[in-house]
């Protein structure tokens, strides 16, 4: 329902309240002017060729998202998560979603949740709509976003600290014995959470000291495997009864939670994290002396840049290698 109020410097302040949804407001120099924006939120629009009684949400168009592009792959799950948390406040059809809309809930996350969270959500409203206009969800009409030209609130600064083995071994005496194997494996291989959860027997290749990763989150590749990594996946080999089992059948968001919960009872700082493990290994690898193409190979990575963001030297690792 739309209400309009004369300023005291002669313009029309028009506020739209929609129950669900956040409350928008706008200022006009003449009530026509006001009126026609009213009328653009309160009516359906017209776009493409599918303008029907039930309009698809954003929860339709997020979950057909999910299903068409991201299909098997481990970011499927963050992906559904976040958007049917994201969907409470964007209840309308997909299509009648404003900039208004957008930055009101911008508005009320910040008050929530860091900004990284913030700018992660509002990609998410940029990619749908990016999606739906190339599938031609709508039809062959532009579909320009309503995130388009938000203001992003600044992302957060990157974690430096790798994380140091009395704090690992502090973290895995709060869990049970299979979460602490995957942490540690973790810790050894620099693997990403999902990468492990999906392992299966046929993957590993022990007495070479290497595993396979299929359909990672850039593509297969091989990981060697140190010492203590050979003797992890051992034991978890040993608890398989059939050669289709996963070795670690959890799911990669308990892991996570695990850690969480672990580290809160432990006492660790903030930085005691499952992906900060990643870092710990690439760091230590790094340490050693390895070249870029050697620690790309134990990262996964495919560009250079991203080892960079995951190596967290010191001076003091550097002058120990200049003599």
């Amino acid at each position: 329902m739309a209400t309009y109020r004369k300023l005291k410097s002669g313009k029309i302040n028009v506020q739209i309240r929609k129950a669900g949804q956040p409350q928008i407001s706008k200022s006009f120099d003449t009530m026509k002017t006001a009126r026609e924006w009213v009328k653009e939120h309160e009516e359906p629009k017209k776009r493409g060729s599918v303008v029907q009684k039930d309009q698809p949400t954003f929860l339709t168009i997020g979950r057909l998202y999910c299903d068409k592009q991201l299909g098997g792959k481990s970011s499927r799950h963050l992906m559904l998560g976040r958007i049917e948390r994201m969907a409470k406040q964007f209840p309308q059809p997909f299509l009648r979603i404003t900039r208004s809309d957008v930055n009101a809930y911008k508005n009320l996350r910040l008050k929530q949740v860091s900004g990284s969270t913030v700018r992660e959500e509002i990609q998410t409203i940029n990619k749908l709509f990016r999606w739906a206009e190339r599938e031609m969800i709508f039809g062959e009409d532009p579909l320009p976003s309503p995130a388009n030209n938000i203001a992003l609130p600044p992302a957060s600064k990157p974690r430096t600290r790798v994380v140091e083995r009395h704090e690992l071994d502090r973290l895995l005496a709060e869990l049970n014995p299979l979460m602490a194997e995957i942490i540690e494996l973790a810790y050894e291989t620099a693997m990403r959470r999902a990468e492990i959860t999906k392992l299966l027997p046929r993957h590993l290749k022990l007495e070479e000291r290497y595993l396979e990763i299929e359909d990672g989150k850039t593509g297969d590749r091989v990981v060697p495997l140190t010492t203590r990594a050979v003797e992890l996946l051992q034991r978890a080999l040993g608890r398989c009864v059939r050669s289709t089992s996963r070795l670690y059948p959890v799911a990669p968001h308990s892991v996570s939670t695990a850690i969480r919960r672990a580290r809160e009872r432990a006492g660790l700082g903030d930085h005691v994290r499952m992906h900060q493990l990643r870092h710990t290994r690439i760091t230590a690898v790094a340490r050693q002396g390895f070249n870029q193409a050697q620690i790309m190979m134990v990262s996964g990575h495919r560009d250079t840049r991203s080892v960079q963001r995951y190596t967290h030297l010191s001076v003091k690792d550097v002058v120990g290698l200049l003599d």
